[in-house]
């Protein structure tokens, strides 16, 4: 833990998510690192899954009763802050960062904090959900709060959106390494599936949000499976766009090789599993699934967007394709197939890229100075 001027008061992480992904991650993360060394809750949707995770981990949690969008959050948080004698809000999402910091401003003297883990214009299309969403971190930055970008990427965006400057640092997601990479489950998970032995098998972890592009590599491996019938793919996750990913795959008749598996807390066991990482997204942060298939030496075949186009490089440590571009996809899928030493010799030059770039103890310390200031 870093060497800080005094004490912190006590931290509440807002993360008011439905859905468990990558932001999720990095509270957990938080959470397990001020266990014991600072006083903190994190506030989350009560039965949510990250609510779930929280208690499994014996963490500080507190579940919330309303629904993102109910005004009542503005009086329980008012009535949390005062009551708990919080002195830090750290802001994860979009309800979060209106609830929280409008609560924060009724309470007074309270140190707010937003995370942002992506561009909210970009990631939704520049559509008027986009557009409101960056109207509530410029109305954050009114109410005087600092901001942390999880990549270089978010960090530019924040200031095209008008952040100043001086108010947003950078500080990365990061993960701890695995002493052995999980490579165990292979012939498992085939046969669970009823897969041939020597299936190729993609896999995608993320929302099921169009945003993360699931649709064009559905597309691509349409492209490709009458060439390729040994092509599997695992889509990892739970989200709006569900039915119509599962209606797409009946469309173009991949029932056969794709599998939905819903949300999964075994996702290191499904990476080792796991030839070819995909990330098809249209917008992106520094996604933990992406960090996390690194550190097993899964392959990555990913678009050239945000915080990936902004620290991977094509044919070194990943397979770079344009956003919304299914022949791009197919043309990287087979290219890995086709070149097995090239695609491993690119995961191990990503894993070394990953021991040598990220420190989780310096997330950690950046952020708890950042509650300080």
């Amino acid at each position: 833990m870093a060497h800080l001027k005094g004490k912190i008061r006590p931290i509440l992480i807002i993360d008011l998510a439905k859905h468990f992904g990558g932001v999720e991650v990095r509270v957990l993360s938080m959470a397990k690192e001020l266990q014991g060394q600072q006083p903190y809750a994190v506030a989350t949707l009560k039965d949510s899954p990250l609510h779930r995770k929280l208690e499994a981990a014996s963490l500080t949690c507190l579940p919330v009763p309303f629904a993102r969008s109910d005004p009542r959050l503005l009086f329980f948080f008012r009535k949390v802050l005062r009551q708990q004698g919080f002195g830090v809000i750290d802001a994860h999402n979009v309800q979060s960062q209106f609830w929280g910091h409008l609560a924060a401003c009724l309470t007074g003297g309270i140190t707010k904090v937003t995370t942002v883990h992506s561009a909210y214009r970009i990631e939704h299309n520049r559509s008027l959900k986009g557009l409101f969403y960056e109207q509530i971190l410029r109305m954050n930055s009114w109410l005087g709060a600092r901001f942390i970008a999880v990549t270089g990427a978010v960090h530019d965006y924040l200031h095209d959106a008008g952040i100043p400057l001086k108010r947003i640092s950078l500080v990365q997601n990061s993960i701890r390494l695995p002493s052995q990479p999980n490579r165990t489950n292979r012939d498992a998970l085939r046969k669970s599936l009823g897969w041939p032995e020597k299936s190729y098998i993609i896999i995608v972890v993320a929302r099921l949000e169009p945003v993360k592009g699931h649709t064009f590599l559905l597309e691509a491996l349409g492209r490709l499976v009458d060439r390729q019938p040994l092509l599997r793919c695992l889509i990892v996750g739970e989200g709006r766009s569900r039915a119509e990913l599962v209606s797409q795959v009946e469309q173009i008749k991949l029932q056969k090789i794709v599998h939905f598996t819903g949300f999964r807390d075994d996702i290191p066991a499904l990476l080792g599993a796991s030839d070819l990482f995909c990330l098809p997204s249209l917008s992106e942060g520094l996604p933990y699934a992406l960090l996390e298939s690194v550190a097993h030496n899964v392959p990555l075949l990913v678009t050239q967007v945000g915080g990936m186009a902004e620290l991977l490089q094509h044919g070194r440590t990943a397979f770079l394709v344009p956003p919304s571009d299914p022949d791009a996809l197919a043309e990287g899928i087979q290219w890995c197939l086709d070149h097995p030493e090239e695609t491993s010799a690119m995961s191990q030059k990503a894993h070394e890229w990953l021991r040598q770039t990220f420190n989780p103890q310096k997330m950690i310390d950046q952020t708890l100075t950042i509650y300080q200031s």
